[in-house]
């Protein structure tokens, strides 16, 4: 019996963007309408800031959003390009145990590297020229802190629990199906250039937050999950990175709030010792990312 071709294979690159760029405005759409449906249906209200638990309306929302915007687009993508869904993004192959090994110290020593890069990022400023597109960033800018502030405000196990959920899990699984699984593998299929995809994925990834004062940590954040797909050959390891990543990012911030610190009103660089922290890590991150590269050549050949 013979079967039609997926639905994608070996059209041109144009029509297999577009039909990528058409299936996430399509994914945001119809799943945001979704999340705002159920929301409304539990707190009888589409505005989240007259609902009776304004941040759990926006976990709602959120979490659909993240799905039809995300994760829905790349799993049709994938299919529509061999007729399997986990293939495509290489969500079918489970990664090298001394790779998952090593990713776990990593996420611990990046932690203030991170925090550098974001206080430095943070010290930016455009041009006078350009004043009005800065206003515009820091509007965008505050209106995510105090979004995020809002999520985080209630101080609970439950309220922990739920923002591990929603602003960790779901967004290292669904991102990851995206741009690594998905627009990265793409960019690495057809250019031959793997750093190119891994660096242009990282810069679509950072710029498309719309947060430029977070676009240098989490440009550098990209380029870092984009390795470990390209040496792993597996999703699974930038999706376990990114997830730790957020995870603990959210945990210390819980744990300091839980002894009066607010995490937005220090700066890396001022706490005692953290200048040998941060050499320690940068050290630390650099021998184990040679080490991966070095293990994945000898594995994967």
């Amino acid at each position: 019996m013979e079967f039609s071709r997926p639905l994608l294979a070996d059209k041109p690159v144009i029509v297999q963007l577009i039909a990528l760029l058409l299936f996430c405005v399509a994914g945001a759409i119809v799943f945001s309408a979704l999340g705002m449906l159920v929301s409304y249906a539990i707190f009888h209200t589409f505005d989240p800031y007259t609902a009776g638990d304004p941040a759990a309306h926006i976990r709602i929302t959120q979490a659909f959003s993240s799905v039809g915007t995300f994760l829905a687009p790349a799993l049709l993508f994938a299919f529509c390009q061999d007729s399997q869904w986990f293939h495509y993004n290489r969500a079918d192959r489970r990664p090298y145990y001394l790779l998952v090994n090593v990713t776990l110290v990593l996420s611990i020593v990046i932690l203030p590297i991170v925090a550098v890069l974001n206080q430095w990022n943070q010290a930016l400023t455009l041009p006078e020229s350009m004043a009005g597109l800065e206003d515009v960033m820091k509007s965008l800018e505050t209106k995510s802190e105090d979004i995020l502030q809002l999520l985080t405000f209630n101080h609970t196990y439950g309220t922990l629990a739920a923002n591990l959920l929603v602003l960790a899990l779901l967004p290292a699984v669904c991102e990851e199906f995206l741009f690594q699984g998905t627009l990265q593998a793409f960019i690495m299929e057809k250019s031959r250039k793997p750093h190119l995809a891994i660096w242009l994925t990282a810069f679509i990834f950072s710029t498309i937050h719309f947060q430029f004062y977070g676009f240098v940590p989490r440009f550098f954040l990209g380029a870092y999950l984009g390795y470990l797909f390209y040496w792993s050959r597996s999703l699974w390891l930038p999706i376990l990175a990114h997830f730790l990543h957020n995870a603990l990012s959210i945990l210390v911030d819980f744990t300091l709030a839980g002894r009066g610190i607010l995490t937005d009103e220090m700066e890396f660089t001022q706490i005692k010792g953290s200048m040998p922290l941060l050499i320690s890590c940068a050290v630390v991150a650099f021998v184990s990312l040679a080490f991966m590269w070095r293990i994945q050549k000898d594995y994967y050949k």
